[in-house]
Parts: C-alpha cells; sequence; structure tokens
C-alpha cells in the first residue's frame, strides 16, 4: 500500500508498468512479481496470503511477494495426482537447465575440454565442422540470434500464421544453413534443444531472464570453459541469493530453510500440505484438518 500510494507518475498503461514501479529491484534479471490471468492461481496466491494487485484496464493481476517455486509451479499440478505433477516439474526443471547451460556448455567442451568427449563423438564433430569457416563462438551466436529472431518474428505474426512462421522458418533456416556449410548439425541440435527447454519454462518473464542468461554463460564458457561457467553460475547464484521479493527471499523456502514448505520441486498430496508458507505471515497458517480425508478414518473405525 505505502509503495502504490508513493507512485508519482501522470499515466500507468498497465500492469507491467505498474510492476516496474513497486518491484524492489529494477536491475535483477529474475522477476520479483507474477503476472498472471488465470482466476484460479488468483485464488491460490490468496489464499496462501499473498498480496495480488489489479490494474484497471488490463486483464492480468499482479501477485507478490513471490519466490522461485512461485515462478517454477504452474497451477495445472494441483489438479492431477501428486506422481504426475512432480514429473511435470522435474522435466520443467531439465528443460530450464538445458535452456540456461546447454550452449555454454557445448562452447566450454569444443574449445577447452575436448578431452572430455569420446572419441567416436569427438570424431563426428570435427568431420561435421570440417567445412565451416566460422569458429564455434560465432558459429553458435549466429544461430542463437537466428533463433531469437523467428521465434519474435513469430509473436509479432497474427494467429496461426505466426506459429507456423516460427516452426517451419527454424527447420527451413536450420536446414539451409547445414547444406550451405555455414554450421554443425550437432549445433541444430543444441540450439534447438535449448530452445525447446526455455519454452518449458511456465513463467514468460522467467523464460526472458533465462535466454538472457544462457548468452551470459556462452560469454562465460568461450572465455574460460568450465571454470568460466562456473564462476558465471556463482554469480547469478549469489544474485539471486541475495534478492527479495517484498522482503521475502527469492529462494525460500530452501534457502533461508523453511520446515512447513515442503512444496517445492516434489510436489506433495494435497492431503500433506496442511500450511500455508510461514514466510508470509499471514496469521492462521493451517489450510486443513488434522485427517483432511475424514472418509479414511471413518472407514479405519469401520474395519476395526
Amino acid at each position: 500500500k505505502r509503495r502504490i500510494e508513493s507512485i508519482n507518475v501522470k499515466y500507468i498503461s498497465g500492469s507491467g508498468m505498474l510492476e516496474q514501479l513497486i518491484e524492489d529491484k529494477s536491475f535483477m534479471i529474475f522477476p520479483q512479481v507474477i503476472s498472471t490471468e488465470r482466476p484460479d492461481r488468483v485464488a491460490s496466491f490468496l489464499m496462501d496470503g499473498k498480496a495480488v494487485l489489479i490494474c484497471e484496464g488490463t486483464p492480468f493481476a499482479l501477485a507478490m511477494p513471490i519466490t522461485f517455486f512461485d515462478l517454477y509451479h504452474t497451477s495445472e499440478e494441483s489438479n492431477v495426482r501428486w506422481q504426475y505433477g512432480t514429473f511435470m516439474r522435474l522435466v520443467r526443471l531439465i528443460g530450464m537447465l538445458l535452456a540456461a547451460l546447454l550452449p555454454g556448455m557445448y562452447t566450454a567442451l569444443i574449445l577447452f575440454h575436448q578431452e572430455m568427449i569420446p572419441t567416436s563423438l569427438l570424431s563426428s564433430i570435427v568431420v561435421s565442422r570440417a567445412a565451416v569457416p566460422f569458429p564455434t563462438i560465432v558459429e553458435l551466436l549466429l544461430m542463437e540470434f537466428s533463433f531469437e529472431l523467428i521465434r519474435e518474428g513469430g509473436i509479432r505474426v497474427p494467429g496461426v500464421t505466426g506459429n507456423t512462421l516460427g516452426i517451419i522458418g527454424a527447420l527451413i533456416l536450420g536446414q539451409a544453413a547445414v547444406q550451405a556449410g555455414l554450421v554443425s548439425p550437432i549445433l541444430i541440435i543444441i540450439v534447438a534443444v535449448s530452445g525447446l527447454g526455455s519454452f518449458a519454462i511456465p513463467n514468460y518473464s522467467l523464460s526472458l531472464g533465462i535466454r538472457i542468461i544462457r548468452f551470459f554463460l556462452i560469454f562465460f564458457g568461450c572465455i574460460g570453459g568450465f571454470y568460466g561457467i562456473s564462476a558465471g553460475v556463482t554469480i547469478l547464484f549469489a544474485m539471486a541469493l541475495s534478492m527479495k521479493s517484498f522482503g521475502v527471499p527469492f529462494f525460500t523456502p530452501v534457502a533461508p530453510y523453511a520446515s512447513h514448505n515442503t512444496d517445492t520441486i516434489i510436489r506433495a498430496p494435497i492431503y500433506e500440505q496442511k500450511y500455508k508458507p510461514d514466510y508470509l505471515n499471514a496469521g492462521d497458517e493451517i489450510q486443513m484438518g488434522d485427517e483432511p480425508r475424514g472418509w479414511k478414518a471413518e472407514v479405519k473405525q469401520e474395519e476395526q
């Protein structure tokens, strides 16, 4: 309330502008507010004790404070069995890691750590790159930029044509680049897998941040190999661990640890999620009774 009342601008065009005016650190690459247009997600945030803002004239609501795991979770997980929800989260986590790390690790392997590549694979890479006129880093940046250009163009083209442009354009461009000898086939696979990994990230702002981090780690991998990537990841983690969203540490409930909040990577069964996040100080932290599935206690009594 204090932040909103202290805003001194003549015009706010939408929730995105409001988000930038009230967030803690505008220079951080990770989002500090969740923007959603789903009523079920908003209801879930309110039940957890979060604050939600709705800006007049826009279909999006802003939820705060948030953690990394709020950006990583989806509302669909609550409507499926916990095993399915956990599997979906693991797939998204692997996709996120591939989107951020894979191109940089490829650069580090090719430039500094060829001895770590199996001989048969190394021979295949050498043969595929024999006719490529560009260094590895130029080749990789060229394809990454082309992929980002196709993705941005697909977003701007209206309707189904945009999706078709993104898929067909990437296929045609990749095939043409390989046939022309501008890039190696394995690089097309690396760029495609990292691009698919970024599509698996549910939050659009986080996806954009991961795409920027990808270029950041490519640069570090080009400079220092795996040591450079390790330094880059350490810097990113230090920034994320120092970040707060309206006073809540970004990696809560893992760092700092909160015992009540086990809903992180593994999605616990619904009837085990008895407490609200305690880092929100929402008052009544209990969401369920001692036996959420009361019928089960009745069945046990009947069996006895």
